[in-house]
């Protein structure tokens, strides 16, 4: 079942018009396995935070940005909602352990399939799609 589930996912993200984001960073990794790209993972409130709305709404939701992202990484979300389960929480409050022990918002992960960590992207300083691209090809050593 998990892997017809899986099937379905991979068949979603790539014959839809978006990416779509996991909320579960253990599939974001298998899928980027099975794909052969990097997990974007993003660190983001949009609703409770004004540099996550910016981002989303500068760079995320850009289809420069939204093109190179589906060539290049699948992308990862936590979910940091109130309304979430209990143990959606605690797994995300090991990833933010893990991956964002400073607890900045927004904050951009990029890792291998493996769970590797190959680059960090700074705060959002407002930069076009353009340029937060080239920022992210920069901190990206395969």
């Amino acid at each position: 079942m998990i892997k017809a589930m899986m099937g379905l996912l991979m068949l979603v993200s790539v014959t839809g018009n978006a990416q779509q984001w996991q909320s579960d960073l253990e599939l974001a990794k298998t899928l980027a396995r099975s794909e052969g790209k990097l997990v974007f993972l993003l660190f983001s409130v949009p609703d409770a935070c004004d540099m996550c709305d910016r981002l989303e709404k500068n760079v995320i939701k850009s289809e420069t940005f939204r093109q190179f992202a589906a060539a290049n990484y699948v992308l990862a979300r936590p979910d940091f909602r109130e309304s979430a389960p209990f143990e959606t929480k605690a797994d995300n409050l090991l990833i933010v352990e893990k991956y964002n022990k400073d607890g900045f918002f927004p904050w951009v992960v990029i890792l291998d399939a493996n769970a590797k960590v190959l680059g960090k992207m700074g705060l959002y300083n407002d930069e076009s799609p353009e340029m937060y691209i080239e920022k992210l090809q920069s901190i990206v050593k395969k």
